[in-house]
């Protein structure tokens, strides 16, 4: 299905006759990917009720994995685990059904990436758009450090960028793409849990398989996909808005640097890039859950 597809040559003399009725001959939204996101429609129910459902359901999640899970642990290290598992969640939801989108609808994902769109497919950005507003109150309710400044920054510009695709309901499918990074963060995420719960060293032939597929699913699902995502930006960014080839080519670079210093320091950590690179590795984020975190222990509680 390709929905919305815009008639380019009838649509620029539109805007420069500023015809509405002959816009409106090809689709509500057609040629959304030519003009900037209505940023308007953040207010209406289709949008924000999806978005704010999502965030709530993260936050009931939250309270679940709190009253069940990790008793045994205290302070920052309970708030990471209950905290890193809503993130695997989150990420087997949306990585898995990104990866699917990649095999159900091949033809679209590589040559619709602008026009495709579906009542259902709209829905996985905004899911991730509802976690990732969950996740920063998560962590400004407990966390406060420059891991989290980084991470801010991460979803803050995320949640600008999918929000950008659900608004024009353009560029879904590229939102899609960009979404098969979180099956690498599915690894990424089990990997911490077994570093943090003692696991990595109760079944050491478990955590080095669980470490070799998350560096095998980072190159694939996020050097491979930022790659497929840069070069299709570069070669079709006269077909749309200055505003969305920014963020496709701009914000394609500011995550592949985010990318690259995230898979230099679990290089480092998993003793690929020598010893004393190894050592500094151990002074990162979950190296605060060594200490008695008396404030994280309080607020989890």
């Amino acid at each position: 299905m390709e929905a919305l597809k815009s008639d380019v040559e009838t649509l620029h003399e539109y805007r420069l006759a500023g015809d509405l009725r002959r816009a409106e001959v090809h689709g509500p939204y057609s040629g959304a990917e030519l003009q900037l996101p209505p940023w308007s429609r953040l207010k209406t129910s289709e949008v924000f009720l999806p978005i704010f459902s999502y965030f709530c359901l993260f936050q009931l999640l939250r309270l679940l994995v709190r009253k069940y899970t990790w008793k045994k642990f205290s302070g920052f290290k309970q708030y990471r685990l209950r905290n890193l598992t809503v993130c695997i969640v989150h990420s087997s939801i949306t990585g898995c059904w990104a990866i699917s989108s990649l095999f159900l609808l091949t033809d679209p994902m590589f040559n619709h990436v602008i026009h495709w769109v579906s009542p259902i497919a709209i829905h996985l950005p905004m899911i991730s758009i509802g976690y990732f507003a969950y996740d920063i109150t998560d962590m400004l309710r407990h966390e406060i450090s420059r891991w989290t400044i980084e991470l801010l920054l991460h979803h803050v510009v995320s949640i600008f960028v999918l929000t950008s695709a659900v608004l024009s309901q353009k560029f879904i499918l590229y939102a899609h793409w960009a979404l098969i990074m979180e099956f690498n963060s599915i690894f990424l995420h089990i990997r911490s849990v077994m570093q943090l719960s003692g696991e990595a060293e109760n079944n050491p032939n478990r955590y080095r398989i669980s470490k070799i597929l998350n560096t095998t699913t980072f190159v694939l699902c996020r050097f491979f996909v930022q790659a497929w995502q840069l070069q299709w930006a570069w070669h079709n960014y006269p077909f749309m808005h200055s505003f969305y080839t920014a963020i496709a080519l701009f914000g394609g670079v500011f995550f592949l640097i985010i990318n690259t210093v995230l898979f230099v320091r679990i290089l480092a950590a998993d003793g690929w890039l020598g010893e004393s690179a190894q050592q500094r590795a151990a002074y990162g984020r979950d190296a605060q859950s060594g200490h008695d975190d008396s404030d994280a222990k309080n607020k989890e509680e």
